[in-house]
């Protein structure tokens, strides 16, 4: 009986202990169905052009990754390779997930050649959508880059900035979501081009 509680105590308290803790984390108003709003909403970059991009109706996504970011940020543009390639590691290696990019490029035109620069692999949202899809836009914060890590219906579960005040930039909340979807192990922060800065990278 005694080894039971205690089994059951150690679980309560792991579940509990994050690298962020849950209450700084900002949330929705109310819950949402990230896949049935993003419909439509969405295009990829090939060969230099936006295509529409349309979620696989038949695989429910159970965590969504939103990347706020922008070519001219010079912090983006270190960081962006490291995202790609844990995208590419974690989608080869089966993980149910899906990053979106959410532009803060002063244009369109200036948004797809930041995409096919960095040649993105995962969709983004239509420039200028932002402002249509509005849990999206509270998810968001001051600058770039920031993460959002989201599950189906909306809960925030990591993300770059406590309280909506407080930013602590891209390393602890993209290893949280990569514990989230079973991917730690694939990974590989560089010290270098990944260290969360102390202040974000602000809107021109």
């Amino acid at each position: 009986m005694k080894s039971s509680f205690l089994l059951l105590l150690a679980l309560v308290f792991a579940s509990a202990v994050s690298a962020q803790d849950e209450a700084t984390l900002p949330q929705l108003p109310r819950p949402v169905i990230v896949a049935k709003s993003l419909a439509e909403k969405l295009v990829k970059i090939e060969s230099g052009k936006f295509v529409p991009f349309a979620l696989d109706p038949e695989k429910a996504i159970d965590h969504f990754l939103f990347y706020f970011s922008a070519g001219w940020s010079p912090t983006c543009k270190k960081f962006t390779p490291i995202l790609t390639k844990f995208y590419n590691d974690a989608k080869a290696a089966g993980a149910n997930f899906e990053i979106v990019f959410v532009s803060f490029d002063d244009s369109e035109r200036a948004m797809r050649e930041y995409m096919a620069e960095q040649q993105m692999p995962w969709p983004a949202l239509r420039f200028n959508a932002l402002e249509e899809i509005d849990f999206i836009k509270q998810a968001s914060g001051r600058g770039v880059p920031c993460l959002a890590a989201l599950d189906s219906r909306g809960l925030v579960l990591a993300h770059s900035y406590k309280q909506r005040k407080k930013y602590i930039g891209v390393e602890i909340p993209l290893g949280d979501f990569a514990k989230l979807i079973g991917a730690k192990q694939l990974l590989s922060l560089d010290p270098s081009a990944s260290k969360s800065p102390k202040q974000e990278d602000q809107s021109r």
